[in-house]
């Protein structure tokens, strides 16, 4: 057998199986979560809307509710003394008027300078004095009623642990929805934190894209409940209509990401996505009236 008929056996091969592979039955369901509570559009505050506010605070949180936000998204990291801290970057340099890695500080020290606007995405903006960095715990006792979108940003499992204690001990097992970038640390608390629900990791997004764009999203299980995504990701086409529907096929609610673009707000409502992430939960809820 020359090597041409086997090259033209192993194509064929191939597309017998990708025909069999599109003709199986969808896989299950994701089950719906309390965290979700209906089918309607959500007004996730990005960093508790940090246009409004200096980002990851608590009087940003505030803010953002009282303008309509439906949830609140924020980033946690753990201090030296085991703290979690709301606070996107690993360090305080780039939004307060002090210098350090967090997982180097106690929270006292972190909490003994101020917080403003970050310095790059928000140069012109002023903050009022005395709003520092707050821990989840005071969210938590601040505002308990609310959902939350918490990502964990370390690469380690002891701010997963500490998370997933607090969230029990304050009963928010429904509000909470956890996500990180790590695909690793979202498989370790999903076996030590069973009834907090999660989105999917990097890698977990990578594999439904590739599913959806071969056509073959309907046999994609997701551990999660939903997906945080982009518009874009280094100039390739992330969020598209194929994928949406995939994903709803799925059951799994689809959130995109970071959007303060009013033309693109709309385009994405109108497209069916099933909340947009912004700095500006004021006028994404002009675009929902509630």
């Amino acid at each position: 057998m020359t090597s041409l008929r086997i090259a033209v056996l192993g194509v064929f091969s191939l597309w017998l199986a990708y025909i069999y592979l599109l003709t199986l039955p969808a896989a299950e369901r994701q089950k719906s979560v309390p965290f979700y509570q209906s089918d309607s559009f959500n007004v996730i505050a990005h960093g508790n809307g940090r246009a409004l506010l200096p980002g990851n605070t608590l009087e940003a949180g505030v803010k953002a509710l009282s303008v309509g936000a439906d949830i609140l998204e924020m980033d946690i990291h753990l201090t030296a003394d085991n703290h979690l801290v709301v606070r996107h970057d690993d360090i305080i340099d780039t939004t307060t008027n002090g210098s350090g890695a967090i997982a180097e500080m106690t929270l006292a020290e972190i909490q003994q300078y101020d917080v403003g606007f970050h310095e790059i995405d928000y140069p012109a903006l002023v903050a009022p004095g005395g709003i520092m960095v707050p821990t989840l715990e005071a969210l938590f006792q601040k505002m308990p009623s609310t959902n939350y979108i918490i990502e964990l940003k370390p690469a380690g499992t002891e701010p997963a642990d500490q998370l997933c204690l607090l969230i029990k001990q304050y009963g928010l097992q429904d509000q909470v929805l956890v996500g990180s970038f790590h695909t690793s640390v979202l498989e370790y608390f999903r076996d030590t934190c069973h009834d907090v629900p999660t989105s999917l990791g990097q890698s977990e997004v990578i594999v439904m894209i590739a599913m959806s764009t071969l056509g073959l999203g309907h046999l994609y299980s997701p551990p999660g409940i939903s997906v945080q995504l982009p518009l874009s990701y280094f100039g390739i086409e992330v969020l598209t209509p194929a994928l949406l529907a995939a994903a709803h096929q799925m059951n799994l609610r689809v959130d995109v990401w970071t959007v303060n673009d009013e033309a693109v707000m709309r385009d994405l409502i109108d497209m069916g996505v099933d909340g947009v992430i912004t700095d500006r939960p004021d006028l994404l809820r002009r675009l929902v009236p509630l």
